[in-house]
């Protein structure tokens, strides 16, 4: 069962700039992915830079996401997300295999990616209902991983997101572990992202866009392939801790369908 074709970071993490729409897995040329995803984000508390205060807030989540191999090296990604039925900020990324060691004790993969997220419309940012900041933010992340004979693996990745004013740059970065058991893929990942600077929500309301985000989330993923050429997902994240952030729970499940361009019709 050749994994390498797995998305299951999926659609979820991508939609608050966090690792997930990178790893360290490659599609060979040719090859493309795409999954599509509905979702719902609920939170009844705020993070705010000291405290915290009641607020409800309630998302539903559809989008796409692909992957798509330009070569068996390079890899492009693209994520179009909508949040209550209204466009939110898509993204465009590519990722290079710079080290794809393979031997008996495992595979060694080193890839840096680069990308750019952008508004996909002129939403609303001064609501508690708001669904982004509107903000372009160049990405660009370094991932590790290793793949143990033994189909279980661990990632670790890290990144700056330098976003244009008056949205505050951030630095990310991840942890996941995961498990391949014949046509069942798991994992479970640890995300982190520090807002650097940025105006903090209080009392007198600043502009949204320029409010500094971070926060602490933790998540998995279940996938099962189904025959060769598509499968299905639920996935699952939580907020621990953050900044100018909901403390939101979210659940996602979709299908995934598995192309070949190379192919012959």
């Amino acid at each position: 069962m050749k994994f390498g074709t797995l998305i299951v970071a999926l659609f979820f993490s991508a939609l608050s700039f966090s690792q997930g729409n990178v790893d360290g897995f490659f599609k060979s040329k040719g090859e493309l992915d795409l999954a599509f995803s509905g979702s719902y984000s609920a939170s009844t508390k705020y993070l705010r830079k000291d405290d915290v205060i009641n607020f409800e807030r309630n998302q539903a989540i559809i989008g796409i996401y692909g992957v798509y191999g330009i070569t068996d090296k390079w890899n492009a990604i693209i994520s179009l997300p909508m949040i209550n039925f209204k466009p939110q900020d898509g993204t465009v990324l590519v990722k290079y295999k710079l080290v794809g060691k393979q031997g008996k004790k495992g595979d060694f993969t080193l890839a840096p990616a680069v990308g750019v997220s952008f508004p996909m419309s002129n939403y609303v940012t001064q609501s508690g209902q708001a669904i982004g900041q509107q903000a372009t933010i160049l990405q660009s992340k370094l991932v590790l991983q290793y793949k143990h004979p033994k189909n279980w693996f661990i990632q670790a990745q890290g990144g700056y997101n330098y976003a244009f004013n008056p949205v505050p740059s951030a630095l990310v970065a991840s942890v996941k572990i995961g498990y391949i058991y014949k046509k069942w893929y798991f994992d479970a990942w640890f995300d982190y992202q520090y807002g650097i600077g940025g105006k903090d929500y209080g009392i007198i309301k600043p502009d949204f866009r320029e409010l500094g985000v971070s926060y602490d989330k933790v998540g998995g993923v279940v996938y099962r392939n189904i025959g060769k050429r598509s499968g299905v997902f639920i996935n699952g994240s939580y907020i621990i801790a953050g900044r100018n952030i909901g403390q939101a729970y979210a659940v996602s499940a979709g299908y995934v369908l598995k192309l070949n361009t190379n192919k012959k019709k």
